[in-house]
């Protein structure tokens, strides 16, 4: 069982990032069973990011002096237990009760999470947090397609199989948590003893500066990544014509690249440094994003979409290990708090800005709202050439 620690952290993590991506994925039905403005759409995303983006620094900071690794357990459950009722209230303010809810069980799990798989990750830290993130990305995958086939066929009292899920999820964690921490002690111990890896064998000291800039960069992929991840569906059902099945499966694509790349990103990371990925995936990502926002007068615009958001969401995906392995180096002896930004924060705090975009989309429009991010994405670009590799620190 051992050997497979880190496969079930990945497999909980997928449960918990699928509840995450319910709510973007049931915009368009929640607008329309509502009767929601872009700027209300966009306050349901906040509600779901605001509270967990303010607490898991500060969990993660908890995590680092008294180490509950089953606290990854209660994240899990309380996501899926939130989404469950996402599908069976009947007014506004209690789904955004219910998204609230649900962004604090993610805040719960992602610190310790992250923390607990850098302890499995021995030697390979990139190659950890890449088959980590694939858990992630396959729930932002799969999740907008599951959740939009329940809810648009069955009808949303259907999301409460995301709660069963996890209460299975739950109880495997809870059980077994205590071999699986045994188990990273026992590897950590024997890493160290062999001295195979530079890092472990540094003295633990924290870099804030450099940790700084690479919160700009976090900050300025995550305003992109979730009003995107919050708007797809929207975007291709009132910009393009599609279908609000189309609109799900939109975020499926997105998301699907990311099962991959985030894996591949670990490994070059590994292999070449986690800032020269950074500042590549930043390249990608910056004109493909700029593009986005004019392709409803394109021909062709549903097939140009796709590959678009192909494009960004590989983007993404490569740079999420090198990040978090980037600071957790960073900050080496604040591992959980740099955790708690660097993977929580980052999938978080960009819903901060989720309102604004879709005021923006009600007065002008909304691909004139999208092109707001890309200033963003500029400012990221400019902080990665900034930072500094680990093994030049």
């Amino acid at each position: 069982m051992h050997k497979q620690s880190p496969y079930l952290i990945t497999a909980a993590h997928m449960v918990n990032d699928s509840c995450q991506s319910v709510l973007p994925a049931l915009l368009p039905l929640f607008i329309y069973t509502y009767g929601l403005s872009l700027e209300q759409a966009g306050f349901l995303i906040l509600a779901n990011t605001a509270l967990s983006s303010l607490l898991q620094p500060l969990l993660g900071y908890i995590s680092d002096k008294l180490n509950q690794p089953r606290l990854i357990a209660l994240g899990v459950l309380l996501s899926a237990c939130s989404t469950g009722m996402m599908g069976i209230v009947s007014s506004y303010e209690s789904l955004l009760i219910c998204a609230t809810l649900a962004g604090v069980g993610s805040s719960i799990f992602h610190p310790e999470g992250a923390k607990i798989m850098n302890r499995l990750g021995g030697g390979k830290k990139g190659k950890a947090m890449g088959t980590f993130a694939i858990g992630g990305s396959s729930g932002f995958a799969f999740g907008p397609l599951f959740a939009g086939a329940i809810a648009y066929t069955i009808g949303p009292q259907g999301l409460s199989a995301f709660t069963i899920v996890g209460i299975i999820m739950c109880t495997i964690l809870f059980i077994l948590m205590p071999r699986i921490v045994a188990y990273a002690n026992t590897l950590e111990r024997s890493i160290h003893n062999t001295n195979t890896d530079e890092t472990i064998s540094m003295p633990l000291r924290n870099y804030w500066s450099y940790f700084g800039i690479l919160f700009l960069i976090i900050l300025s992929q995550s305003i992109n990544f979730r009003v995107i991840n919050a708007f797809i569906p929207v975007f291709w059902t009132s910009q393009l014509g599609a279908s609000p099945e189309q609109g799900s499966f939109a975020l499926t694509v997105f998301f699907s690249v990311g099962i991959f790349m985030t894996y591949i990103g670990g490994l070059l990371g590994d292999k070449y440094g986690p800032v020269k990925i950074i500042r590549f995936s930043l390249l990608l990502w910056l004109p493909a994003m700029f593009a986005l926002p004019y392709i409803p007068q394109m021909p062709a615009a549903l097939i140009i979409g796709y590959l678009l958001l192909i494009i960004i969401g590989a983007a993404k995906a490569l740079s999420y290990s090198p990040t978090i392995v980037l600071g957790q180096t960073y900050l080496a002896k604040s591992i959980g708090f740099a955790s708690g930004i660097t993977l929580g924060v980052s999938q978080t705090i960009g819903g901060l800005v989720a309102p604004i975009v879709g005021r923006l989309a009600d007065i002008y429009s909304l691909p004139l709202a999208m092109l707001t991010l890309v200033p963003f994405l500029a400012l990221g670009l400019i902080s990665a050439l900034f930072l500094k590799s680990p093994k030049d620190l």
